[in-house]
């Protein structure tokens, strides 16, 4: 079992786009997956509810303050994945779904506003381990910045997003190696509310199924990484 959130208070980073690419992915080979959508506009809520996709993803919509601790924990009992798609704000839903995530996920787009805002999504990470180390002093919430709508393979990279790059390796705060690239299949999987495996006739279809799968694989090297107490400096 890992609950996961996805968190970053600046909107438009990529949170639910993140969170339904890995949820369907995971789902999709075969693990329980749920996803909790804490997001006021529920995108990944409405994908399950008004579409036709046959995936056994499950989504949990109209979350509130008081009731999403018991979400979560009851969730984590029946799946193997509980994914948290937070809103792009700062409040007391987002504290609680951090201070019970075993991992957080940061979604950034390589630009100076999203990585100053990453800051912020790891300060409050911080300070919700304080009250997580109450209970237990050794206590840690691990987390990774996961750059999102960056250039295909192959493609020109920005030198602006060389800088940040470098910015964050010469900050020691982790991060993934895989990227969620710019893709028109994973607009379109909310567009036609189907999961990946799913669509046809959208370009590149391939390459965004193995962006997932890539991303997927690094995930769960993590958490496998994380379960074995290997905590990498944060």
């Amino acid at each position: 079992m890992a609950v996961i959130c996805t968190a970053n208070p600046k909107g438009g980073s990529g949170k639910s786009t993140t969170t339904l690419v890995l949820a369907t992915t995971l789902a999709e080979s075969g693990a329980s997956v749920c996803v909790i959508d804490a997001d006021p506009n529920q995108p990944i809520h409405d994908w399950r509810t008004s579409g036709k996709s046959s995936s056994n993803l499950t989504v949990i919509g109209g979350v509130k303050e008081n009731t999403i601790i018991d979400i979560i924990q009851a969730q984590a009992r029946d799946f193997q994945f509980v994914f948290i798609d937070l809103e792009g704000t700062a409040n007391l839903m987002v504290s609680r779904a951090i201070a019970f995530a075993d991992f957080v996920i940061i979604p950034v787009q390589a630009s100076a506003v999203d990585v100053r805002q990453a800051g912020r999504a790891i300060g409050a990470i911080h300070e919700d381990e304080k009250v997580r180390r109450r209970s237990n002093p050794d206590s840690y919430i691990p987390f990774r910045l996961l750059l999102t709508r960056t250039p295909a393979p192959g493609a020109p990279v920005s030198t602006s997003q060389k800088e940040l790059e470098n910015e964050i390796k010469d900050s020691g705060v982790p991060r993934f190696k895989t990227s969620l690239a710019e893709r028109q299949a994973y607009k379109v999987m909310f567009n036609q509310r189907l999961a990946l495996n799913e669509l046809s006739h959208v370009g590149n279809l391939e390459a965004a199924i193995s962006n997932a799968t890539q991303l997927v694989n690094e995930l769960i090297s993590i958490l496998t990484g994380e379960a074995a107490g290997d905590r990498e400096a944060a």
